[in-house]
């Protein structure tokens, strides 16, 4: 997440729509009186490009901060004065890359663990209830079923609740949407120029980065049956409504 006093924006960063990429990007351009939250640091196991990136912790605020959060942080009179913008994504291609990354070889990926391990968390981590249930739950359900490996149809029906949807990044508590623009992620490129040219920056080539873990690149389609399918147009009806996308022909 990034707030530029410099050049008067702000950058909302949801999960799992290329923000590492648009983040380290911006970053470049940002001072010291500007508000950079860190990324996790360049990895060539899941990065194409090195990076480098100069965000710090910043008291208030985090890397995935929130709508609401910022907006009450910030102060109205900047919020509503800056150019404020984040990335959207169709839902269905979202939730495919959730997937790669949620199942991807870490050994601290609560779902790689066993039961023992599920409930080794609610110790470890007693403040993260929320997480520490569904990791429990969905491991559980993995022994149940006697699978090894997490399929995408598993996930989608035991895991997807892990991964909330983006929604505080982009409504008010209207339920409309509180920004001033949304990239489009199947548009990244030609939109993050769109921007560059508002906040009056050079564009650039975005970088490629946290994409290793999907080794296989098929169209998000073939991964889904009728139910899952539904399960993600259910999870995902606001966003779905509101920024029109719809499941594609493959």
């Amino acid at each position: 997440m990034i707030i530029s006093h410099r050049h008067k924006f702000i950058f909302l960063k949801p999960r799992k729509v290329a923000g590492t990429s648009v983040e380290v990007a911006l970053a470049q351009h940002c001072g010291d009186d500007d508000i950079v939250t860190p990324v996790t640091a360049f990895d060539p196991q899941w990065d194409e490009e090195e990076y480098d990136h100069p965000g710090t912790k910043q008291r208030g605020y985090l890397r995935h901060s929130t709508l609401p959060v910022v907006r009450r942080r910030l102060g109205r009179p900047l919020w509503d004065a800056y150019f404020k913008f984040a990335i959207v994504r169709n839902p269905w291609d979202l939730v495919v890359s959730q997937y790669y990354w949620a199942t991807r070889e870490v050994d601290w990926q609560p779902f790689r663990k066993t039961i023992g391990g599920s409930l080794s968390r609610f110790w470890k981590y007693p403040l993260r209830v929320r997480r520490n249930v569904f990791a429990l739950g969905a491991n559980v359900a993995r022994t149940f079923w006697k699978l090894e490996d997490v399929t995408f149809d598993f996930f989608v029906a035991y895991m997807l609740h892990y991964y909330p949807p983006n929604g505080r990044f982009y409504f008010d508590r209207s339920g409309t949407v509180g920004l001033d623009f949304l990239i489009r992620y199947e548009n990244l490129q030609n939109d993050y120029a769109s921007v560059c040219e508002r906040i009056g920056l050079p564009p650039s080539e975005l970088p490629s980065l946290k994409t290793k873990s999907r080794a296989e690149r098929k169209h998000y389609t073939t991964y889904y049956d009728d139910r899952s399918r539904e399960r993600v147009a259910k999870t995902y009806r606001k966003h779905i409504e509101h920024f029109g996308y719809h499941f594609e022909e493959p």
